[in-house]
């Protein structure tokens, strides 16, 4: 293999990854905040028709509250962001500020969301209809 060869190919494949970052692929998405979590729901549960969102502090989950008392849990899936539904209030335990919801779902997982205390506390609170655990 020439030089030239190896500097063309090497040069290329730059070009390519530097095509692809500005595309902005490979980046992990982000709920940005309670309104964006609404959309996603309503995208997600057609007719679903939110009326609160906790968005976890990383971004990276949201638990969205329906008007007839159904849930969708929002979580980042390599570059998108997955839904579930759930018609009844989900499983959740709480340990301070972080709220921990049990999915059922081995592919989807237990959604955990750092809230802060105060909306941990006024969740787990909101889903005792569920099977609630506050641990310290």
């Amino acid at each position: 293999m020439s030089l030239t060869v190896l500097i063309g190919s090497l040069a290329a494949v730059f070009a390519l990854a530097a095509i692809a970052w500005l595309l902005g692929m490979g980046r992990t998405p982000r709920i940005a905040d309670a309104e964006q979590a609404e959309r996603l729901a309503r995208d997600a549960h057609s007719g679903f028709v939110p009326t609160d969102a906790a968005v976890s502090r990383d971004g990276k989950a949201a638990l969205v509250a329906g008007r007839d008392g159904d849930f969708v849990l929002l979580r980042e899936h390599g570059a998108n962001i997955a839904a579930r539904v759930f018609r009844q209030a989900p499983d959740i335990r709480r340990d301070e500020a972080i709220l921990t919801v049990a999915t059922g779902e081995k592919l989807f997982g237990d959604l955990r969301l750092d809230l802060g205390e105060a909306d941990a506390a006024r969740w787990s609170e909101r889903l005792a209809g569920g099977h609630s655990e506050v641990t310290a």
